[in-house]
């Protein structure tokens, strides 16, 4: 009942910004498949890259490097910061708030007073952040999928499309990992909010800047961006053995760091 009573809090408090959430990503993919497949959108950005500054030209083309094709537009959609800008905000804001934010407001005094127990606390939040994070990412591959029927876009294969699912839930699951243990630290959300905000936009450009730089090149192992590979995934249909395992491990060392200090830090 406790662990029930939690639950439903998270669900009242997040409800509305989790749907919003994953109503826009799956809109923004759907949108790609839109301007893919209503208009000649390749010779539109091939004439646009050109008209661009060399720096600028490699920058596009780090990020289109599989050329022009639908599949390969698709998958820059999958690429784009207002994809990867919903994914961080979702994992970032539910970890800030799963401790710290509680603490904040003096509401984890009142939900540990319950005969519920930290490690079920603890467990709770983060599958709910989880099982939202897999939500997220489900509602913008459907929406990438009903794109591709409504306008008549070749479809990609049913398992490239779940490899992108879970190589996307993993991303943002580690991004909210680092941030719970960022959580588990503080005492206000806002700040941790920050600091994860900080170390995903330091991953993200890391990325960018070691893909068009070859003596930076050394940075993008260190990145989560880095194994994340739309095109990859999508198009060439490659597996996502490493990028899970990576990401994964990055999830759950987060996790068990968290776990270790929450277990015996002070309340609030």
């Amino acid at each position: 009942m406790p662990t029930a009573n939690l639950l439903r809090h998270l669900a009242v408090r997040h409800a509305l910004f989790l749907v919003a959430s994953a109503v826009l990503l799956a809109a923004f993919q759907f949108l790609i498949c839109a301007a893919v497949g209503s208009v000649d959108v390749s010779g539109a950005l091939e004439a646009l890259i050109h008209s661009l500054p060399p720096l600028m030209q490699e920058l596009v083309a780090s990020q289109l490097f599989g050329g022009f094709t639908p599949g390969s537009l698709l998958a820059f959609g999958w690429n784009h910061p207002v994809t990867h800008a919903l994914g961080s905000a979702v994992a970032i804001v539910l970890a800030a708030r799963a401790v710290a934010g509680e603490s904040e407001t003096g509401a984890i005094e009142l939900l540990l007073s319950q005969p519920i127990s930290r490690g079920a606390y603890f467990g709770t939040q983060v599958g709910f952040g989880l099982a939202a994070i897999a939500c997220l990412s489900a509602a913008g591959v459907l929406g990438t999928v009903f794109g591709q029927s409504v306008f008549g876009i070749a479809r990609f294969a049913g398992g490239s499309l779940l490899r992108l699912a879970l190589a996307y839930a993993l991303l943002q699951g580690a991004c909210f990992g680092i941030t719970l243990l960022l959580s588990v630290f503080g005492r206000e959300g806002g700040r941790v909010a920050s600091g994860g905000f900080l170390i995903v936009l330091i991953s993200y450009f890391g990325e960018a800047i070691g893909r068009l730089w070859n003596k930076a090149a050394f940075i993008q192992p260190w990145t989560l961006h880095e194994y994340f590979p739309p095109h990859d995934i999508l198009v060439r249909g490659v597996g996502i053995g490493r990028p899970a395992a990576v990401l994964g491990g990055v999830l759950a060392l987060s996790l068990a760091l968290a776990w270790a200090r929450f277990r015996t830090r002070d309340v609030p």
